[in-house]
């Protein structure tokens, strides 16, 4: 069993909240977008990408006869079949609202989503919005930046302090909204009670380190009463983006 909260808040400097979230305690299905380009199009990308990968996913947690647009993949569990295709159809969706309004061209969004299925969490991403793990008071990430800077970082060409400052820390390998097909691979982490997974756009983790997180998570407070106080910090730190947060507990 699942208990979420969430929060979304626009920031201090910001005059629209381009993330968007979805929280399908049903089909225990959690999504986070957060939207880019100018004018309202970031917004619109990520609400696009995010209902249509939730769309999917309630259809698929049905026992239904299902059609699968990609084909089927039978090498992989069903979980991992749902979520790519689910993926696939978000950035479809994305990328032909985007050539048919020239007002959303260019537009893209990051996308992290985890499916709860029994004791297993099934997640996937594209951009730089992040999931974490907190167990046992020790915080890990589970997601991986898809950034330029991370890719700097793992080449050995940059350090851990450099990418922090890095003036291009922003700019994304991946995103919703790339033409072409976007395959996206699947994990999977085992839960265990008490455990605490916290889902984030860049808007938290740009004025948070894992340190700060780490601090506040652990303590006894509701999951409401933490995705706030997560979020007013982030804000006293600044609050240069949007910031949205999801908590969830398996309980």
């Amino acid at each position: 069993m699942i208990n979420c909260a969430a929060l979304s808040d626009v920031g201090r400097k910001r005059q629209v909240n381009q993330d968007f979230l979805v929280l399908n305690e049903t089909s225990a299905l959690f999504v986070l977008t957060d939207g880019m380009g100018g004018h309202s199009s970031g917004e619109v990308a990520a609400r696009v990408a995010a209902n249509a990968l939730n769309d999917f996913v309630t259809m698929a947690s049905e026992p239904q006869e299902m059609t699968w647009p990609f084909g089927y993949s039978t090498s992989i569990p069903y979980e991992h079949n749902v979520l790519k295709t689910g993926v696939s159809l978000a950035n479809l969706r994305v990328t032909h609202l985007a050539e048919l309004e020239e007002q959303y061209a260019g537009m893209g969004s990051t996308l992290l989503a985890v499916w709860v299925r029994g004791e297993k969490a099934f997640y996937c991403y594209v951009g730089d919005s992040r999931l974490y793990l907190l167990r046992d008071s020790q915080l890990r990430q589970l997601s991986e930046d898809e950034t330029l800077v991370q890719e700097l970082l793992r080449r050995g060409v940059i350090t851990p302090e450099e990418a922090k400052r890095h003036q291009m820390r922003h700019v994304m390998t991946r995103a919703i909204g790339m033409r072409g097909r976007l395959d996206v691979e699947v994990r999977e982490q085992q839960l265990q009670k008490g455990d605490l997974l916290l889902m984030c756009s860049d808007g938290l983790t740009d004025r948070l380190t894992d340190t700060e997180l780490c601090r506040t998570l652990s303590g006894e407070d509701s999951l409401d009463e933490l995705c706030r106080s997560i979020v007013e910090s982030a804000n006293a730190a600044g609050g240069d983006d949007n910031i949205t947060v999801i908590l969830l507990r398996h309980l």
